[in-house]
């Protein structure tokens, strides 16, 4: 039998794969990732780091160790733009507030709604560079798995001792995880948000997001349609009192497996299907794999 050439291979360049390979690799773990290309979901441009989501105000479980794990990492490899303004209408406020009670979420209200001080958005393109920068990355397909293999594009095997799944959507097939696919697109805009605003959609820097079609049961990849376009600009002036104009856009799958984001799989680890939420969880739930290996 052949020795492993890898001793953990993270299969997947997003924001999972290289947040747990980063801690892994600073651990002084050998760690090899295997992708095809950096990022694919993960591109988001303008991700949002937010503990109070959707237009009922839910809040986040675990928000207040992903907080503290998120800000305790990502300033380490990029600027982070702190505060997250949700413009809740005043008959709403009293159940958002009645969430909140008892969380530690810093947060005040303001005439205009709620502030979130500790949430706050992020380039992503930058981040996951930085993140890369360093480790050993083959940039290649995966074929399929078979024990302690993978097998890569062009007929390659790679033996490794642990795998650590990171591959979100286009990948879950390899191991038949199941889960939701969710198609969604961003529009890049000409105008420049310093202030992130989130209600229904969302504004952060150049984007202006929040588009989820139907789920799917498999994965295929996504490009805008006309009524994502039609619903986030329709969105953008509830939100802002105009539409603003956009000059690109950013397609992608989140991917989403219902809080079981850690867990044991054949020869390793998947830590994944975070949906909208991975650059929220992504550091906590590394560090949580760290201790589990």
């Amino acid at each position: 039998m052949s020795q492993p050439e890898a001793g953990i291979v993270v299969l997947g360049a997003g924001i999972a794969g290289l947040t747990a390979a980063r801690l892994l690799h600073e651990a002084g773990q050998r760690v090899l990732v295997v992708s095809r290309e950096l990022g694919e979901a993960s591109r988001v441009p303008e991700p949002l780091l937010n503990p109070v989501r959707g237009k009922r105000g839910s809040v986040a479980p675990e928000a207040e160790e992903a907080l503290e794990a998120l800000w305790g990492f990502y300033p380490r490899f990029t600027p982070v733009r702190q505060g997250i303004l949700r413009p809740v209408p005043q008959s709403e406020r009293g159940a958002w507030q009645a969430r909140l009670e008892g969380r530690g979420i810093p947060h005040r209200w303001l005439e205009e709604g709620l502030y979130l001080e500790n949430a706050g958005w992020l380039e992503s393109t930058p981040l996951l560079h930085r993140l890369a920068e360093g480790l050993d990355i083959r940039w290649v397909g995966v074929e399929h798995l078979e024990g302690n293999v993978l097998w890569l594009e062009g007929g390659q095997r790679l033996a490794y001792e642990v795998l650590v799944y990171a591959g979100g959507a286009s990948g879950a097939h390899l191991l038949a995880l199941g889960g939701r696919f969710t198609p969604g697109s961003v529009l890049l805009t000409r105008e420049h948000f310093k202030q992130a605003r989130s209600y229904g959609v969302y504004v952060a820097g150049h984007s202006l997001g929040g588009s989820y079609l139907p789920h799917q049961e498999h994965y295929s990849p996504h490009q805008i349609q006309p009524q994502e376009v039609e619903w986030l600009l329709s969105g953008a002036e509830g939100l802002l009192g105009y539409r603003p104009e956009w000059r690109s856009s950013w397609s992608g799958v989140r991917y989403r497996l219902d809080r079981d984001y850690l867990k044991e799989i054949p020869g390793g680890y998947a830590i994944t299907g975070f949906g909208s939420a991975a650059y929220f969880y992504a550091p906590l739930y590394a560090r949580r794999l760290l201790a589990r290996l």
